[in-house]
């Protein structure tokens, strides 16, 4: 019995290899866009498809790329920035008062360079980031920034400085040019409060 199945198991080994060795080959198909692989077993097939191909995010389907200064793809990116701009806006805002000695007192002056250097680093980036898109998104980022809120700020700083209540070399100039080119032109002549920071190499506040 033993024998005879192993008799069998021969002549079937010898038929499957006369089939691979006689019987000539079906014609293989065109390789399809979507094989992954080329018909010779290569990762090179002439128009296999990629990710980059079949993902819609990555012009799949040879889709324009939207164009930054149209004001439907700006505009989104203002409206998802809005919480950021009204917060250091709010903060801002809410310094503004008497531009007196009470400035100076250490509590006071450290909300109020807290919240200016918040103020002018949301403003001066927004400016750059939309600036880079085209005119108009650098337009439409400086109509956003010319608020009635944002001229008082700006008129509050401004008296601030003219007053010696607050220094330009307590702030950040290097990392807000936004503050910088805001009052180039503003010269300190009181000497309200003695300057709170002369390093300007040193991250503070």
């Amino acid at each position: 019995m033993i024998g005879l199945l192993r008799a069998a198991f021969v002549v079937v080994l010898a038929a499957i290899a006369v089939e691979i060795l006689v019987v000539p080959r079906a014609a293989h198909r065109a390789l399809d866009p979507d094989e992954p692989i080329a018909a010779d077993g290569s990762m090179i097939a002439g128009r296999a498809q990629t990710i980059y191909d079949t993902n819609p995010l990555l012009g799949a389907f040879g889709e324009t790329r939207p164009d930054p200064d149209d004001p439907r793809d700006f505009e989104q990116r203002i409206a998802i920035e809005k919480w950021g701009t009204d917060h250091a806006r709010d903060a801002m805002l809410q310094q503004i008062g008497p531009v007196d000695g009470s400035l100076c007192r250490p509590a006071v002056h450290a909300r109020l360079m807290t919240a200016l250097h918040g103020y002018y680093d949301t403003r001066g980036r927004q400016k750059h980031s939309f600036s880079l898109r085209g005119p108009r998104a650098t337009a439409a980022i400086e109509r956003e920034w010319s608020t009635p809120a944002d001229r008082r700020i700006d008129a509050f700083v401004r008296q601030a400085l003219l007053s010696g209540f607050v220094h330009k070399n307590e702030v950040l100039e290097h990392y807000l040019p936004e503050f910088e080119k805001t009052f180039a032109d503003t010269e300190e002549v009181g000497a309200g409060c003695p300057p709170t920071k002369t390093d300007k190499g040193d991250v503070k506040f």
